[in-house]
């Protein structure tokens, strides 16, 4: 069974995610100023495994390099976002260890997260997928969507939606910033899912 706890950080309240099974665990969206999410995973003795990013933009990313030190565990992000780390003064210092894309393959403890390929919000955005939940970046948040003016492209945000859309309604949806929801409820209510916003 995974866990997901989840730690709000930095100016723009951006969710970062721990996701646990078993004594193992993996970090999703590190924010900046993550001494809370450290001082959580050594209270606890969670053996940290590696960090992943939803898409490149800075306030996602931020605290991969503090925690890196700590742990000394690898970063991962989709390629076509690494332009994003290197054009912004700051994040041209954090520097993936690899990348992912659709063939990637997540593996906690027992479990594992799914990559799907999301692109709109930025370039190289993603979701990760589990069995009962979904980490959705800036793809879908409860009630509206992401910006596609800020490195991305509203005609790909629009077949990435429909991509989530072809999903189980049942899923909880971990967005990147504010509340949690379900796929079900957003495509009942949401007027970017729902037919009602004219793009």
């Amino acid at each position: 069974m995974m866990i997901v706890k989840r730690f709000i950080l930095g100016e723009y309240s951006t969710n970062t995610y721990l996701v646990v099974s078993g004594d193992e665990g993996i970090l999703i969206d590190v924010a900046e100023n993550p001494s809370e999410v450290i001082d959580y995973i050594l209270t606890n003795n969670i053996k940290l495994k590696s960090i992943y990013a939803t898409h490149g933009h800075f306030d996602h990313v931020l605290g991969v390099t503090e925690v890196k030190k700590y742990f000394n565990v690898p970063f991962f992000l989709h390629r076509s976002d690494l332009d994003l780390l290197r054009r912004d003064e700051r994040t041209k210092g954090i520097v993936p260890d690899g990348f992912i894309d659709e063939k990637s393959i997540i593996k906690i403890g027992n479990e594992e997260l799914k990559v799907i390929e999301t692109p709109g919000h930025t370039m190289g955005s993603v979701c990760y997928i589990f069995d009962d939940g979904i980490f959705t970046g800036d793809t879908l948040f409860n009630g509206s969507i992401g910006r596609y003016d800020l490195g991305g492209d509203k005609n790909l945000l629009k077949k990435s939606l429909n991509r989530l859309m072809e999903l189980n309604d049942g899923l909880t949806v971990y967005p990147g910033h504010g509340f949690f929801t379900t796929l079900g409820y957003e495509k009942l209510t949401n007027p970017f899912l729902n037919g009602e916003f004219e793009w």
